[in-house]
């Protein structure tokens, strides 16, 4: 009987300080003709907590990286840098 293959799930160890960071961005980046994601949306995508996903997408916000594009729910989608 053939092995069944199975997708690998992103690794849930804990994470260094900052990667968090580049998850949510890169995940943001791939989807971003999807429009605003939401923490929990962004969370489901990397395998992480929707309420570390939240808190690290306010300090994104807060950096300039992303931009809050709808308050209710709370979505998010990456900040156009200007002069790129």
């Amino acid at each position: 009987m053939p092995a069944k293959s199975k997708e690998k799930s992103p690794a849930k160890g804990r994470l260094s300080p900052g990667e968090l960071d580049g998850l949510v961005l890169t995940h943001l980046r791939k989807r971003k003709d999807d429009g605003p994601l939401t923490a929990s949306a962004g969370a489901k995508g990397i395998a992480r907590s929707s309420g570390a996903v939240a808190n690290c997408l306010a300090r994104l916000k807060k950096d300039g990286e992303v931009r809050q594009a709808k308050k209710s729910p709370r979505s998010f989608v990456i900040s156009e840098k200007k002069g790129k």
